[in-house]
């Protein structure tokens, strides 16, 4: 019965001393090279678009985004003096679009703002761009040039 107890509080012993061995500290430059985007990394994708490479990969989820847009402002009365954007898009790492900023090239008031926002949350969500080195989803925001069809 001794030589059990023994072994036991050695084990504990030996568990509670391993365990707080790894005090490995990361330097802020080491984290920020290792969270800049590479090109290994997977951009925001629609499953139409997964299969496809470089520039039809980007162009495919491009059109995917305007012609979403542009469904959803079609029947809309939309008072602007311009129909060329800069959309400033977050996608989240759920897949969520959300409209970040918004230029014009021309007047945009209040209410072709609010327009543009509710297209952009109401196109459909991606699958979330992904940080290859890690295995995580993430978060990207990028620049999308966009020009509204009248029809």
């Amino acid at each position: 019965m001794n030589i059990k107890f023994y072994l036991v509080w050695l084990l504990i012993i030996f568990a509670t001393v391993s365990c707080d061995t790894n005090n490995v500290r990361v330097s802020d430059s080491e984290i920020e090279s290792a969270s800049a985007w590479s090109i290994n990394d997977q951009p925001p994708t629609f499953p139409q678009c997964e299969n496809l490479k470089n520039n039809e990969h980007l162009d495919c989820f491009k059109n995917i985004i305007e012609v979403e847009i542009n469904s959803f402002l079609n029947d809309k009365v939309f008072p602007a003096d311009t129909s060329e954007f800069i959309l400033t898009l977050k996608v989240d790492t759920i897949g969520r679009f959300s409209l970040d900023d918004l230029s014009a090239l021309g007047k945009l008031n209040s209410t072709s703002k609010d327009m543009i926002k509710n297209a952009v949350e109401n196109i459909p969500n991606a699958l979330p761009a992904i940080k290859t080195n890690v295995g995580e989803f993430v978060e990207v925001t990028f620049n999308l040039p966009f020009k509204f069809n009248y029809e």
